[in-house]
């Protein structure tokens, strides 16, 4: 094997890795989701927008609901063996939420920029980890 090439094994570390970071970026909304949504909005260039409950609580619960996601990839990539099945889960959730978040982007519409990173970025990262999973072995 050539040295120069990751391995497959830790291709797919570096992509949970990958996917925790993205992940953690809900931390704010979970804490503060008013100031994150008006963050979020400025980045978006949308200025300034009305906070309402909705608003605060959709936010909250989204940040929330990142941050935990993210804490059970950490615990499936401390080992890749013993829960192979559900880091491929993770490649096929990744692979179809591609195109989910381009259908949800769109009827936005946010930046391209952020419908890019979005749903390419997922499709991508989902590719590449089911690439870097072993052959399935067939039991009878």
């Amino acid at each position: 094997m050539n040295s120069s090439r990751p391995s497959r094994p830790r291709v797919q570390l570096w992509m949970l890795r990958l996917m925790i970071a993205i992940l953690l970026t809900g931390l704010p909304g979970a804490l503060l989701p008013e100031i994150a949504f008006q963050k979020f909005s400025w980045l978006m260039g949308y200025g300034k927008q009305p906070i309402t409950p909705l608003i605060v609580y959709l936010s909250g619960n989204a940040g929330f609901a990142y941050v935990t996601i993210a804490v059970l990839i950490w615990a499936i990539s401390r080992d890749l063996t013993r829960y192979q099945p559900l880091v491929r889960l993770c490649g096929w959730t990744m692979v179809v939420a591609g195109p989910a978040y381009l259908l949800i982007d769109l009827q936005c519409p946010l930046p391209l920029w952020w419908t890019l990173m979005d749903s390419v970025g997922c499709f991508l990262i989902g590719i590449t980890l089911l690439w870097a999973c072993p052959p399935s072995q067939k039991t009878a």
